[in-house]
């Protein structure tokens, strides 16, 4: 049997090398596809927590704002108060739909997908985690106005006010400098690499050198 296999590649060696090498190549694409998956799916379990402490948070500030519009007497520190916790909503909101769309995108990647799909897909998992981010820190200031009340406004001493807009201010520009400088672009700076990694964006690194590693092994060939 051995003797004729190689009397075939002997008769047809191009096409008989071309098709063992092809073969290997799909075999090598596979394991790592399987490897990026493997990274990906670490991804799954925080993801799914923080949309359910997610639902949940917004749950609670929706009741909140249920019961301060109806049940609260009219006065400006309502106005801080709803209008804050909205915000948190809002932007709670928009990280929970970015996770779930995280997840969407982490079960559409599967080995019969090409590498350019693939690639393709990591990008935008990559991309949404970045904004989940940066979404999620515009709320911050937030924190810092949601208890502002009509005597605090009216009666509050110089040294509150000082206090309060310095602490605002600070937190504002914080979240502000954060948006803007958490970026695709920024990607290259160590500082943002590790300020993301702790939001699952290593492990998406980690799976896109694994399918970097299909085009080198191809062009090494």
């Amino acid at each position: 049997m051995e003797d004729e296999y190689l009397k075939k590649i002997w008769n047809f060696p191009d096409k008989e090398i071309e098709n063992f090498l092809d073969i290997d190549d799909k075999s090598f694409e596979s394991i790592q596809i399987k490897k990026a998956k493997s990274k990906l799916r670490a991804l799954l379990f925080p993801k799914i927590i923080g949309i359910v402490l997610g639902l949940g948070w917004i749950s609670f500030m929706f009741l909140l704002i249920y019961f301060s519009v109806f049940n609260s007497p009219k006065s400006l520190g309502k106005v801080f108060f709803i209008v804050s916790i909205a915000m948190i909503l809002l932007f709670t909101f928009i990280g929970v739909f970015l996770y779930v769309k995280d997840i969407y995108t982490i079960k559409q990647i599967d080995n019969s997908g090409s590498v350019i799909l693939t690639q393709r897909k990591l990008a935008t998992l990559q991309s949404s985690i970045i904004n989940s981010v940066r979404v999620l820190w515009l709320q911050l200031p937030f924190y810092t106005t949601w208890y502002i009340s009509y005597d605090m406004i009216f009666h509050g001493n110089i040294i509150w006010w000082i206090v309060q807009i310095l602490i605002t201010g600070l937190f504002t520009f914080t979240s502000i400098w954060l948006f803007i400088n958490i970026s695709y672009n920024n990607l290259n700076k160590k500082w943002v690499q590790h300020f993301l990694r702790g939001y699952g964006f290593y492990s998406v690194m980690q799976a896109q050198d694994y399918i970097k590693e299909i085009d080198n092994f191809i062009n090494d060939r």
